[in-house]
């Protein structure tokens, strides 16, 4: 990855370019991809492909707050997740909770809850500050 203000290649899980101090994808001065410059109102990258519209929508989303999708997940077990747009992996813990609550008497809701908030707060985490999040990335 490279870091989008001064081109720099940094490590994927960089919170901030060590070279410019810069957080990733705050400036969109270089594609994160491939470093080509680009331009503010490009839509892909010319040269590797890759969607630059997605990154700002991505970027557009940091209100997302981490308490509260913490909560909504301790009320419903994956609603933090998909309304952070993370719908599929969502439902999936959703229907499997209710599964395994099924099989173990409603006990393995003391391990899937826990592990639903704690995704939901960190991902939300991750949103506010600007970091990509894919459909099915945890914690």
């Amino acid at each position: 990855m490279h870091c989008t203000n001064c081109r720099e290649q940094i490590s994927e899980l960089a919170e901030i370019c060590p070279k410019c101090g810069v957080r990733p994808y705050v400036t969109k001065n270089f594609c994160p991809s491939c470093g080509t410059d680009i331009n503010t109102n490009q839509a892909m990258c010319v040269k590797c492909g890759i969607q630059l519209k997605e990154l700002q929508q991505n970027l557009s989303s940091n209100t997302t707050n981490p308490i509260l999708m913490g909560l909504l997940s301790f009320l419903l077990v994956g609603l933090g997740q998909m309304i952070m747009g993370q719908v599929t992996k969502g439902i999936v813990i959703l229907v499997g909770s209710i599964v395994l609550a099924f099989f173990t008497f409603g006990l393995s809701t003391f391990i899937t809850t826990p592990i639903s908030i704690i995704d939901a707060v960190l991902i939300a985490k991750k949103k506010q500050r600007g970091q990509l999040i894919g459909e099915w990335e945890f914690f």
